[in-house]
């Protein structure tokens, strides 16, 4: 691996954190309910990933729809993206057109933090799940997800994406909201639509895919299920503590809140994060404070 701390401005270093901080949270608490609930944990872990996914596409559906944006592929995938721009990532774009994107991803940073810390399996379960779910729901579930090659997958050079919305498959009442040339009288986007910057946007993503967790391991398991919960947030919270107190040195910088506070993606103090209003269900936002805090601020002595 190379060291990033050599490579990368301290503002960019801060988005790497926190890119690796969400993508490790998910592994780690993934990983705990498929070790300790066996098929059906996975099955859980498959459905809340869907269901973050799908959430993921209606934002930025609506996001769009608020801007007067067509849902389609081009815009889906150029304006105004949820997911912080990682400097280590790599692609070649294929074919980017309203109706279809085609790409090649040569260097994917979570799929090669999957693999470096033992955690393959799981990344390649999110692959398989987020995608298809993500971009069908952007585009009112028209949308045909084909993911042939991934970087999570032994064997596969790099991820291989064809994603493609058919005019023909939309009913009428759609074609106008999709595509410009069904829509003569189409004024164009009423305003810019901010990419994700780095703390704000790993935030909204970790709460999510943790939220999703817990509901429907609540659904579906009774104490057992919220056991492997409160582990799989203790164990999370030791690796973000470890990691912290790593980026802190390598930085040179002092390892305070505010340090914390930059380079990790979930908020020091749950209560002054807005986006629990949205999602503050399920006893979610009290298992994290109960299970993941203490952990974090004992081991980081703060």
């Amino acid at each position: 691996m190379e060291n990033i701390y050599e490579l990368y401005t301290p503002e960019e270093l801060e988005m790497i954190h926190n890119s690796d901080q969400y993508t490790m949270f998910y592994a780690i608490m993934g990983q705990q309910l498929i070790d300790e609930l066996g098929i059906e944990g996975e099955s859980a872990l498959r459905e809340a990933t869907r269901r973050y996914g799908k959430d993921r596409g209606a934002y930025r559906r609506q996001r769009h729809l608020d801007a007067n944006v067509k849902i389609n592929m081009k815009n889906l995938f150029s304006i105004g993206s949820d997911l912080p721009a990682d400097p280590r990532f790599h692609g070649d774009q294929l074919r980017l057109i309203p109706e279809e994107r085609n790409t090649h991803t040569l260097r994917c940073p979570m799929a090669e933090l999957w693999i470096e810390e033992g955690y393959r399996y799981v990344g390649r379960l999110y692959c398989e799940e987020f995608h298809p779910a993500c971009y069908s729901s952007y585009a009112f579930g028209y949308t045909k997800v084909g993911l042939a090659k991934t970087l999570t997958q032994i064997g596969d050079e790099y991820c291989a994406f064809n994603i493609v919305l058919r005019q023909e498959d939309l009913p009428e009442e759609l074609k106008p909201v999709c595509f410009e040339h069904f829509d003569p009288y189409y004024t164009g986007q009423t305003h810019s639509i901010p990419k994700a910057e780095a703390k704000t946007g790993f935030n909204l993503l970790t709460l999510r895919v943790y939220y999703y967790m817990v509901e429907v391991v609540k659904e579906r398991f009774g104490q057992e299920g919220i056991d492997a919960l409160i582990h799989g947030l203790e164990k999370a919270a030791h690796y973000a503590a470890d990691h912290l107190k790593i980026a802190a040195e390598k930085m040179g910088r002092t390892l305070d809140v505010a340090f914390v506070d930059a380079n990790y993606p979930l908020y020091w103090n749950p209560d002054e994060d807005p986006v629990w209003e949205q999602y503050n269900r399920h006893g979610a936002k009290e298992l994290l404070k109960e299970a993941f805090y203490p952990i974090l601020k004992k081991d980081l002595g703060l």
